[in-house]
């Protein structure tokens, strides 16, 4: 990839960070709370990953479609590729639906030629585990799918087992806790070898947690366009011929909210482990610290109003938390983030509804 003068540098990235705004609200708040090259690389490493959901969740592409732009955007990555030329190809083959849109995301896509480059402004020890994990993800996104594919042909996207489950959200989130920790590592003294294998041990929970929140909540409307993520297993348990029964009409409500708090219990357990890593990231770290802390309390309080799953499938009330329980969040982790006990002690509050 040849080099950027110093002029396009910096409007690259202010067009980077004014996207970030306009695709993700959520994490333009974390990814804002830090700074110099670990804000800059996970800025990039987040817009990349979000190109490649684009096209995974783009509903007028086909199978075929979705894995001839996941394969060119991932050879973009690959050692030894033509960055420049890979770049141009994968935007030269995007569909006119997305020249045609006023979506955020699609222009991010159209000008990844613009927030591309800006990977090879930096050193090796951040350039290596982004494109190594746009590469992984990337490969993940295209099985499932073509899963996704063959499922919908019979009817419905369904999975079988939680170990299915958990497969589909490793390589949609699990492998970003990877690279967080790698990102989190490099340049950074605090963060000794005990600390990095301790860190390692637990980074896929970290993406998994925030992924199965996502999944619990947006349980009913993924079922609008017959996806369900809840294993066929569990559902079998509680009396369901398959998952898709929990949303017939005449489903017993009692089993089906039975159902998810199956889902509901390996999130927490998956959050348990997000907070040993956090607490981990030493205390001299406070804005990777802040970073981590946020989205999981957040998710944490999402699982928390969610109560006895009842309500999942309201078609008239969405389960979320408020902008004050986010404000809240992000005020009371501010003044506590170097305690330990505090960050456990509200975290397990959180789990018993309080």
């Amino acid at each position: 990839m040849p080099a950027l003068n110093s002029l396009d540098v910096k409007k690259n990235f202010e067009y980077a960070d004014k996207m970030l705004l306009l695709v993700s609200r959520t994490f333009a708040l974390n990814i804002n709370r830090l700074s110099g090259n670990l804000r800059k690389s996970i800025l990039l490493a987040y817009l990349y990953l979000r190109i490649a959901d684009t096209v995974e969740d783009d509903a007028k592409l086909s199978v075929e479609e979705k894995l001839k732009l996941l394969g060119l955007f991932s050879s973009i990555f690959k050692p030894k590729a033509d960055a420049q030329k890979a770049t141009a190809e994968f935007v030269q083959a995007l569909p006119n639906s997305f020249q045609n849109s006023e979506d955020p995301n699609y222009d991010l896509c159209l000008n990844a030629e613009k927030v591309v480059p800006l990977l090879w402004t930096f050193d090796a020890d951040y350039v290596q585990p982004i494109s190594e994990t746009v590469v992984e993800m990337c490969e993940g996104m295209a099985d499932s799918i073509q899963q996704m594919g063959t499922s919908l042909e019979r009817g419905w996207f369904t999975l079988s087992t939680m170990s299915d489950l958990l497969r589909y959200c490793y390589y949609v989130a699990g492998i970003v806790g990877k690279l967080l920790t790698k990102l989190f590592a490099a340049k950074n003294s605090a963060i000794n070898e005990t600390r990095l294998q301790k860190l390692k041990m637990l980074d896929v929970s970290f993406g998994l947690a925030l992924q199965l929140v996502n999944i619990i909540k947006d349980v009913r409307e993924d079922s609008e366009r017959k996806v369900c993520f809840v294993p066929e297993m569990i559902c079998h348990c509680h009396g369901f011929e398959n998952s898709p029964a929990m949303f017939a009409e005449n489903a017993d409500k009692k089993a089906r909210a039975s159902v998810m708090k199956e889902l509901v219990a390996e999130a927490w357990r998956h959050l348990d482990d997000a907070i040993e890593y956090t607490i981990t990231i030493p205390r001299r770290n406070p804005q990777i610290r802040l970073f981590c802390l946020w989205p999981l309390f957040m998710a944490a309080k999402n699982l928390s109003i969610m109560g006895d799953c009842s309500l999942l499938f309201d078609e008239e009330r969405k389960l979320k938390i408020t902008r004050d329980d986010v404000k809240q969040i992000v005020k009371s982790t501010s003044l506590h983030f170097y305690s330990n006990s505090w960050i456990r002690k509200n975290f397990e509050m959180l789990r018993n509804g309080k």
